[in-house]
């Protein structure tokens, strides 16, 4: 009797390559430069400057005028990001010889933390969901907001030179999504005729590409979808200035600035290990200068 292949196939063991090729792919360079600050207790509160005193011309023996600046206290509190997985202790045991089961868990577990972050720094809104902190959407004020035309527009230099402008203390990064990106690349190419010039940054460790010297970052969480007018697919582009003095910057509360991993042991109904990973996080942004929107940007 020949071989046959249904017996010749079991046996026979298909190489597994140790490691996961990662599927769920989203770029987000602000998140590696955003500072964060550590808080004690459950919110973050501090002043912003609402009225300026001024001061008046006088003729001699006029009275001098009284008047003493407000300001506005804010208040950005602290949100609990958490979650758990279980690892069956069988499987770890026995079926931890190529990949570790639990260290394969804990990673995806890890980025799928991260990613949430990620997607409420650009789409969080407490009002929608008490549990979350406010994003950038929700963050930046209408008079820092610049519109791309009625019902939406190009993306142009002109633009990007604005926005560079409402943020008066300079910006530290341009924000915007992939095809904003290429849109930006072939202005560069229809007015100078060359590929977009990269300049090597210290702070990021590679080459970036810079719009006046201000580096582009790419953030493919920020949405394609937002209404302008008539148009239904538009997109922002953001210029933010990033530090804890008067930016951008983000909180922690304990004593860990990262996620924190905790072994809650042995599930009760179950043969597995829960783990649970959790970041106590929020989002503080000082002076509403510090952050300008240019909405309705057609090129996503």
């Amino acid at each position: 009797m020949p071989l046959l292949r249904v017996e010749a196939e079991r046996l026979s063991n298909n190489q597994l390559v140790a490691g996961i090729i990662e599927e769920i792919i989203e770029r987000d360079d602000l998140f590696a430069i955003l500072p964060f600050t550590g808080i004690n207790g459950k919110a973050y509160v501090y002043n912003r400057e609402n009225t300026l005193a001024g001061a008046s011309w006088l003729d001699p023996n006029d009275v001098v005028p009284e008047e003493a600046s407000t300001f506005q206290e804010v208040v950005a509190k602290l949100r609990i990001l958490a979650g758990d997985v279980d690892i069956d202790k069988f499987l770890q045991a026995t079926m931890s010889d190529t990949n570790s089961q639990i260290v394969t868990q804990l990673a995806a577990k890890a980025k799928g933390v991260a990613r949430e972050f990620h997607r409420t720094l650009m789409l969080g809104d407490s009002a929608t969901n008490a549990k979350e902190f406010d994003g950038l959407p929700k963050l930046v004020s209408g008079s820092q907001t610049i519109s791309a035309g009625a019902n939406g527009g190009s993306l142009t230099l002109a633009m990007l030179d604005e926005l560079c402008d409402a943020v008066p203390k300079g910006a530290d990064v341009l924000m915007m999504r992939r095809g904003t990106i290429r849109a930006y690349r072939n202005l560069l190419r229809a007015t100078s005729g060359t590929d977009a010039v990269m300049q090597m940054l210290d702070n990021f460790g590679r080459p970036m590409l810079t719009h006046n010297g201000v580096p582009i970052i790419m953030n493919e969480f920020s949405p394609g979808t937002e209404d302008q007018g008539t148009a239904t697919d538009t997109c922002s582009v953001y210029a933010l200035r990033l530090n804890e003095l008067d930016g951008l910057h983000g909180i922690y509360g304990g004593g860990n600035a990262g996620i924190v991993v905790e072994n809650l042991g042995t599930v009760q109904n179950k043969d597995a290990t829960r783990i649970r990973m959790k970041w106590y996080t929020g989002l503080a942004l000082k002076s509403t200068k510090s952050v300008a929107r240019l909405k309705g940007v057609t090129n996503i």
